[in-house]
């Protein structure tokens, strides 16, 4: 039996030649904790960017990986930002392993509950802060000043979707942080949740290859970033992950949002919010409570885009993040 979801590729031989790639092409880094090899991509700033101390960490949602992000992150990393999109348990590249680190032969077998927000949140806390500091410049010089340490252990993270509930999860679970920024969070209720549960099930195509899954995608009149994010999204995303959008129960955003002022009264925390009437998740009233919680400037809406900004206007979307991220 492979060692992936059905339909998933293999790894490529130990030793084979890969395809070269541009110089803004991100780097793939394998994260081995236990129980589990977390899968993600890093972009870099190029030699002559302005900066290479400051730090974003991205998480997807459900149906995401991180590929799905290499226009932001190529963008970003041009602005002088070190960026890293990581694969979500039951995602992407990453994959569960037993206790010799060897991946499991059915990575079905772990069941549900390793799928439950919390237990997501404290593997990408550990992942967070096993992460590798940010590079600095092949041309910086001896007597240049040292990268700020403490900078680089506090990245800003991003959470879109599912992805902002894991980043709270996370936080919760001491992953580093220096600033929250929560894109379009799904306030849903049970209902809610689970029928987008069941739309997700009904996206995945375990019984087809990549190539198969490309040609599928290609059918909508993507562009080739699109396609390749989304068909390995097709094959790569564990039904069971899929699940886990029902299995989050309704958020109570006063209540969350309360606890967070408590409990991270220090951490500022930005949301950007999709337009309800084309497709965000985030109901007006909620809006309302989040403006009266975090303060009016720190909700930003994107009339007439929905929950995926970054892929529907990029250019807008980039140009509300950097106005956040300064």
């Amino acid at each position: 039996m492979r060692p992936r979801f059905a339909g998933a590729q293999p790894d490529p031989p130990r030793g084979a030649a890969m395809p070269s790639a541009p110089s803004d092409a991100p780097v793939r880094r394998m994260l081995a904790l236990p129980g589990i090899r977390v899968s993600g991509l890093r972009w870099s700033p190029p030699d002559d960017a302005a900066s290479s101390e400051r730090r974003l960490v991205i998480l997807h949602g459900v149906m995401g990986n991180a590929l799905a992000w290499d226009g932001v992150g190529r963008r970003l990393a041009r602005d002088g930002w070190t960026v890293d999109a990581l694969d979500l348990p039951g995602h992407g590249q990453t994959r569960w392993t037993d206790a010799r680190g060897a991946l499991l032969p059915d990575q079905e077998a772990v069941g549900v509950e390793p799928y439950e927000l919390r237990r997501v949140g404290e593997v990408v806390a550990r992942a967070m802060r096993a992460l590798p500091p940010a590079e600095r410049r092949r041309d910086a010089r001896a007597n240049d000043p040292p990268i700020d340490d403490t900078a680089a252990r506090l990245p800003v993270v991003l959470g879109h979707s599912w992805g902002a509930g894991v980043a709270l999860a996370a936080i919760d679970a001491g992953a580093p942080a220096a600033h929250l920024v929560l894109l379009d969070p799904p306030f849903l209720t049970p209902e809610q949740g689970a029928e987008m549960a069941t739309s997700f099930g009904a996206e995945l195509r375990p019984g087809l290859d990549l190539e198969q899954a490309r040609a599928l995608v290609r059918e909508s009149g993507a562009d080739d970033a699109t396609v390749e994010a989304a068909a390995h999204a097709m094959v790569e995303t564990s039904p069971l992950a899929a699940q886990a959008v029902a299995r989050s129960g309704p958020w109570d955003p006063l209540a969350l949002m309360a606890a967070w002022r408590a409990a991270h009264a220090d951490l500022p925390v930005d949301v950007i919010a999709g337009d309800p009437a084309a497709g965000g998740l985030i109901p007006p009233p909620v809006l309302g409570l989040l403006r009266a919680t975090l303060g009016p400037s720190r909700v930003h809406e994107l009339p007439g885009l929905g929950h995926s900004p970054y892929r529907e206007d990029r250019e807008r979307f980039l140009q509300v993040l950097r106005g956040i991220l300064g």
